[in-house]
């Protein structure tokens, strides 16, 4: 048996080292896919070459990495001057085909960043039997390797499963009380055997936009302990203002795409595009890859009275 992770890569580089660190305990194979264009059809450079440059320490976990280099032209459409975006108060799992391909043609940035998290049927194609495990997830999302035997027998029973995470921003403890979608961040990662990935009838991008949705809600099987974390922008002093341009053409409120709004979440503790409230937990079963890597600067304290 083999695991297999896929993951869309952007430039993450400390979600990256905590991914390596708490994979390497479990997984037996990451596939890293990295784009030459932002979703926003910005060129960019490639990232994971630098990261490996700047942590040679990381050598022998990298090795574990498949990676690959996905070059955007044919695949990935250019910006248009007019747009359509995802409303959450309108869209939901009632008619989702309808406006999930509506957004796809409509909005170039939700169409690439769906070629790009899809292209893991192609990463994936011939390298996975049947008896595998194979994880679709986004960088960012990483499972506790504390869970793993639990996740791979509850995939073994069930073909295919989600699992709930905590959701983090900014920083390893700051978190959010509520994420639009599903509760407890489920329904994105999906841990499923070898035989279901390669009769899988839709896209990865399609299982986890629907998933978000609640549509499969009925179908798909969560485990009811969180099972991992999901590290959002973190090291965002550096990372977190590229990321937020790179899904630039996704939002129709430009005011976010600033340095400033990362302030005032922080400032105010809510995550104001999605009206949610963070507040500091250091009580959570933080992964033990942290233990591993120098984490300073990454958790956030109450501000002095």
């Amino acid at each position: 048996m083999t695991i297999h992770e896929y993951s869309p890569f952007f430039n993450e580089h400390t979600a990256l080292e905590i991914k390596l660190r708490e994979s390497a305990r479990w997984v037996d194979r990451l596939v890293l896919c990295e784009a030459d264009h932002t979703y926003s059809h910005v060129p960019k450079a490639a990232s994971f070459a630098a990261f490996r440059a700047r942590q040679p320490a990381m050598e022998q976990l990298a090795a574990k990495v498949d990676y690959r280099w996905l070059e955007a032209a044919g695949l990935f459409r250019p910006v248009p001057p007019q747009q359509i975006y995802y409303d959450p108060t309108r869209h939901g799992r009632d008619g989702f085909d309808r406006w999930y391909w509506e957004l796809l043609g409509g909005n170039a940035a939700y169409h690439n960043e769906a070629v790009q998290r899809s292209h893991a049927t192609r990463c994936l194609a011939g390298q996975v039997e049947d008896e595998d495990i194979v994880i679709l997830s986004d960088l960012d999302e990483v499972l506790d390797s504390r869970h793993a035997d639990r996740i791979v027998e509850e995939t073994r029973k069930r073909g295919v499963i989600t699992v709930k995470l905590h959701y983090s921003v900014f920083y390893l403890n700051l978190f959010t009380a509520s994420n639009h979608g599903m509760p407890d961040f489920s329904y994105r990662v999906y841990v499923m055997t070898g035989r279901f990935f390669k009769t899988l009838p839709f896209t990865p991008d399609y299982l986890r936009k629907r998933g978000i949705e609640g549509g499969f809600l009925n179908e798909i099987h969560c485990l009811e302990e969180p099972a991992g974390f999901h590290h959002s922008w973190l090291d965002h002093q550096r990372t977190a203002l590229d990321k937020l341009k790179a899904f630039e053409a996704n939002v129709a409120d430009r005011s976010i795409i600033d340095r400033g709004y990362i302030d005032r979440c922080l400032q105010d503790r809510r995550l104001h595009y999605l009206d949610a409230r963070l507040y500091i937990d250091d009580g959570k079963p933080f992964l033990g890859a942290l233990q591993e890597m120098d984490t300073a600067g990454l958790w956030a304290t109450e501000p002095a009275a």
